[in-house]
Formats: structure tokens, sequence, C-alpha cells
């Protein structure tokens, strides 16, 4: 093989990764980025091929310069400390959610619609309600929001403290995150089952309330955090669909390498998820519980709603981005 004859067979790859730092360097988004470390590896390949064959020096020098770049940049990626951990939030993850649009919406559907049928089911057939939670599940509801109850003191008696209700909720609402990601590992269908079972659980809680409770006492307790967690629970039925389709449907790669790729988009969404859910769980364990007039809860809420929507809406976005 000649000079000129590798270089046509190579050269689109160089290419590539060339114009993929080039963008990184701009700060600019770069579509599949999870291909930059495939291509670098190709090229520290075609860097020892070419300095072993003697190629020239226009060649091997290209290649060097190019596989320097190339790690500089993935190095850079791949540091850690807070630094990477708020790029990923305030950049990564929302893009990913974007970037995920028809997932998040289809899994939005599977959670909702369920969630809005009992609400709407309940004021003329209850029974339905009632079994979905059981004698305990709507136990459980009147005692902390019935009449003349106290959300507050019922968790008190319950975890013994408001940090003792941050920690319940953190391992809770996190660990429902992580089961649904990891329903994905089933073709994405145990990731639909725990989202649709989800949805349909909380919208029973929520008409239960509605039927039979103190709906006012109910809504305070749960509009200032409801948004980041609701939609850290769809966003982890979106991460774990993900990681299902590389698997069912890998395209033009092989299974292994779709399910590597699709890993790696999956783990930013499940761990932007997990990290709304924890915020969420600071204020459901100290602020959601703290008596305040219900106007000051409302405002409180409908603030946390815009912001979270404007959040994975606009957060990262470039001027040029659809």
């Amino acid at each position: 093989m000649t000079p000129k004859q590798f270089e046509n067979d190579h050269g689109q790859s160089w290419q590539r990764l060339e114009g993929m730092i080039e963008q990184v360097e701009k700060g600019k988004p770069v579509p599949n980025v999870d291909e930059m470390p495939t291509l670098f590896r190709q090229v520290c390949h075609d860097l020892s091929l070419a300095q072993h064959r003697m190629f020239g020096r226009v060649i091997v020098e290209r290649l060097n310069a190019l596989a320097i770049s190339g790690f500089r940049v993935l190095e850079r990626r791949s540091s850690g400390g807070w630094e990477r951990l708020w790029q990923m939030m305030m950049q990564d993850f929302p893009r990913a959610v974007r970037a995920e649009s028809r997932l998040f919406w289809f899994c939005s559907a599977v959670f909702w619609l369920p969630f809005l049928a009992f609400v709407i089911i309940t004021p003329f057939d209850p029974q339905w309600t009632m079994s979905m939670l059981g004698t305990e599940g709507m136990m459980s509801m009147e005692g902390m929001y019935g009449e003349g109850t106290d959300p507050r003191e019922f968790m008190r008696e319950e975890y013994g403290s408001d940090f003792g209700m941050f920690a319940f909720y953190i391992w809770n609402n996190v660990s429902i995150n992580l089961r649904t990601f990891a329903g994905g590992l089933l073709g994405g269908v145990g990731s639909l089952v725990i989202l649709l079972f989800n949805g349909a659980s909380i919208g029973a809680a929520t008409a239960y309330v509605n039927h039979a409770c103190n709906p006012q006492t109910f809504y305070c307790f749960v509009v200032g955090h409801g948004a980041p967690e609701l939609l850290g629970i769809v966003i982890s039925g979106t991460a774990g669909m993900r990681l299902g389709l590389s698997f069912v449907k890998p395209g033009a790669y092989d299974r292994k390498t779709a399910l590597v790729l699709g890993g790696r988009k999956a783990m930013t969404l499940i761990t932007g998820a997990a990290l709304m859910t924890a915020f969420a769980a600071i204020l459901e364990g100290f602020w959601s519980a703290t008596p305040m007039a219900p106007w000051i809860k409302y405002t409180f809420g409908a603030c946390m709603w815009a912001a979270t929507i404007c959040y994975l809406v606009f957060c990262g976005r470039e001027r040029h981005e659809a």
C-alpha cells in the first residue's frame, strides 16, 4: 500500500475526528460525540502503522498532532470533580434529554395517562382506586392528609426528624429511578412496566385524597417538590428505554457496540435524573412539610415547575441548536 492509498482509505475518519476536536474546543455541541474515543483509537493505530511502514513525514506529523489533540480533549472530557459534574448537569444532561425527545414524550404518556385515568375515573367509580391502594395505602393517605392531620407530624412520628424524612425520601425516590432504569435491560419493557405502575400508583393516591381526604393539605405538601421528582421518574424511564432499544435495534452497529454507545447516553440521563430526584428529596424533607400559607406553597410550586421545564428546554442550548 502506498502512502496515498493509505491516506485515501483512512482520511475520512481523520477529518471526522479533526472536526469533532474543533467543535469541542469551540464549546459547541458535537453530533455523535460518543464516536470520538473509537476514532481516537483508530488514529493511534494509523499513526503506529504509518511510522512502521515509513509513509512519510507529512502523514506521520498530521497523525501525531491529531493523536495529541484527541488525547487532550478526551482527557479533559473524562476528568472528574465538581467542574465536570456542573458541566454534566448544566449542559450534557439537558442536551441529552432534548436529544431523546421522542422517547421522553413516549415515556411521559406511559406515566401520565394512567395517572390521569385514576384521577378522572375515581369520582365516578372509586373502587378502582381503593383496589390499587389497598387498605394499608388508604390508611396511610388518611393519616397524612385526612381532615385535621398534619403531614409533618405524621412523617416525624414515622422517621423522627426532618433529616430522617430526607434520608428516607432520597433512598426511596432514587431507588425508584434506578429500578426504572434497570428495567431497560429487558429490552425496555421493564422500564415501561415500572413507569406505568408508578403513574397508576401516584394517580390513585392523588385521586383518593381528592375523594376521601383534605386535598389542600396534600397539594400544599407535594406541589413544591413534584416537578423534579415526577420528571425525574419519566427521564429515568427514558434512560431505560434508550438502553433497551440500543440492544433491540442496534442499527448499523453490532449489538455489543450499540449497547456500549447507548449505555453512555443512558448514563448521562439516569445520572441527571437521580440528581433531580435527590434535589426533590431535599425539598420534600426540609421544605414541603414546613407550615406556610397555601398561596406561598402554590407560588413556590408553580415557580419550581416553570424553572424545571425551562432548565430542560433551554439549559446548555446553543444559538443554532434546533
